[in-house]
């Protein structure tokens, strides 16, 4: 017996590990390896940028803007958000918990790199190869552009870096120039190759995404020239691939799923490991029998106040509801005491639980149009009628009436209009901290509408976390503003 398992070597494949000489072998295998790069940062569960939590990229960006409140007022965890209390050296709480794991994602930059190489040596046609490389540019620029509307630039590994994996090099930033060109560039490559919309394989980007994406690029940076040209282009897919829904609440309505002013979603369903949480974050408790909810996200009750009486997006917000254990809440005490309940999305087939299977939108046609019109405004240093008719479709959308002549009056009047229009718009789908700032009134709201605010000009960028600035032993520097 000692002389067989001596004299034998067992050859073992294991199908746990990944190795070049077992995987990328087929189609099957490329697609496996897209999924992955899709599953990380943009599946559902917390700790994503969309899993609908206190660390999720879309929550995040409301309580910070100053539209969201909790019932829950620990000092460590919203009102770190809402006074902009985050620096490099953090105390414990929400805020340097968000920062370590959102910057933390800068490695799934890398990890797409290395999977588009692999997808040019797979040996499969050239055609399904461009699609795939396509893909995979559209989500490294995706999960680009969500760090640098939080940090700014964050390391790009290098050929170099890529190359030699087993070698240690220290990457530096680039700055928003450099940095910006390698993301558009990536995303014209994918815009030249993937289908306007992905109907058939619905999540999956697509060229409308890119564009999106192009449009939110040059917003950050207030190129309105560049982002009109591709506002534009998005517009002109109207009627044909795009549009707007007839009635506001229909837009989150399971029954419309994939419905024409989805530019992109995330696929959610109780069966695949991606439920949403929108419905128990959002829902009030004990607001109906097969509601378990815990509405730990809700509206400022004076964002609320800013709204239009008659406004038909009043229709997705509670203020008083007597919960099924006849307990009376409204804005002066019970659940909505802290803030008003959102329940803008519904999913007509929720069994109880925490999940729910209603998509998750991340952008949406009437961005596209709201956009294009600040983008004429700021271009022609003033409103045209092209642009106040594009705000004005979607005022009477929520059966309001027209802007009035002074709204519209000047560049100015006209800019705020539409902040308060994507305000209202948006509400609870995470694009309120990046108009905020775009608008400059990110930090005079903050200081406004919390007098223990310590916002100051340099928070429109969350502060580095230490530990990565240690790791790279000073090679990467600290956002200005913060301590060094």
């Amino acid at each position: 017996m000692v002389f067989f398992m001596d004299a034998c070597t067992l050859e073992r494949e294991s199908y746990n590990e990944i190795y070049p000489n077992n995987f990328f072998r087929n189609e099957d295998d490329v697609n496996k390896a897209l999924a992955g790069l899709y599953y990380g940062p943009f599946r559902m569960g917390y700790g994503s940028f969309y899993g609908v939590d206190q660390y999720s990229y879309q929550v995040v960006s409301d309580f910070t803007s100053g539209t969201f409140a909790s019932r829950w007022t620990d000092a460590t965890g919203y009102p770190q958000y809402q006074e902009h209390r985050w620096e490099e050296n953090a105390p414990a709480g929400y805020a340097r918990d968000f920062a370590e794991r959102m910057y933390s994602q800068y490695n799934r930059l890398t990890s797409v790199l290395e999977t588009i190489e692999r997808i040019k040596e797979a040996p499969i046609t050239d055609e399904l190869k461009n699609k795939a490389i396509a893909e995979a540019k559209c989500i490294y620029a995706w999960i680009g552009f969500i760090l640098y509307d939080l940090f700014g630039p964050v390391p790009l590994v290098t050929e170099e870096a890529l190359a030699n994996p087993n070698e240690k090099v220290l990457i530096p930033r680039l700055s928003d120039a450099e940095y910006t060109a390698i993301m558009h560039r990536y995303l014209d490559d994918a815009i030249a190759v993937l289908p306007v919309r992905q109907d058939e394989d619905w999540g999956r980007v697509s060229k409308g995404l890119a564009l999106m994406l192009k449009l939110k690029f040059y917003m950050i940076d207030k190129n309105f020239e560049e982002a009109e040209k591709i506002a534009r282009e998005l517009y002109s897919y109207r009627g044909s691939t795009y549009d707007l829904m007839g009635k506001y609440s229909d837009i989150f309505n399971k029954y419309n799923v994939k419905n024409k002013e989805i530019i992109h979603a995330i696929p959610c369903g109780l069966a695949d490991g991606m439920e949403n949480r929108s419905i128990i974050q959002f829902w009030p408790v004990r607001y109906r029998e097969d509601r378990q909810c815990w509405f730990t996200f809700g509206m400022n009750w004076d964002f609320y106040d800013t709204f239009e009486a008659g406004d038909d997006r009043l229709n997705s917000i509670v203020t008083s509801y007597t919960s099924i254990t006849n307990e009376m809440n409204d804005r002066t005490h019970g659940f909505l005491a802290n803030a008003a309940s959102i329940i803008k999305v519904d999913d007509h087939t929720y069994t109880g639980g925490e999940f729910a299977s209603v998509d998750l939108i991340v952008y949406r046609f009437a961005d596209v149009m709201l956009s294009l019109a600040e983008c004429i405004n700021m271009n022609n240093n003033g409103p045209t009628p092209e642009a106040i008719g594009l705000v004005n479709e979607i005022r009477d959308r929520v059966n309001l009436p027209e802007l009035t002549n002074e709204q519209t009056a000047d560049k100015d009047a006209f800019n705020k209009a539409i902040l308060n229009e994507r305000l209202h718009e948006f509400m609870a789908e995470g694009l309120s901290r990046q108009d905020k700032i775009r608008h400059g009134v990110f930090v005079s709201d903050s200081k406004a509408m919390f007098p223990n605010s310590q916002s100051a000009s340099h928070k429109v960028r969350f502060a580095i976390p230490s530990k990565y600035i240690r790791e790279s032993e000073g090679v990467v520097k600290q956002n200005p503003g913060y301590t060094n």
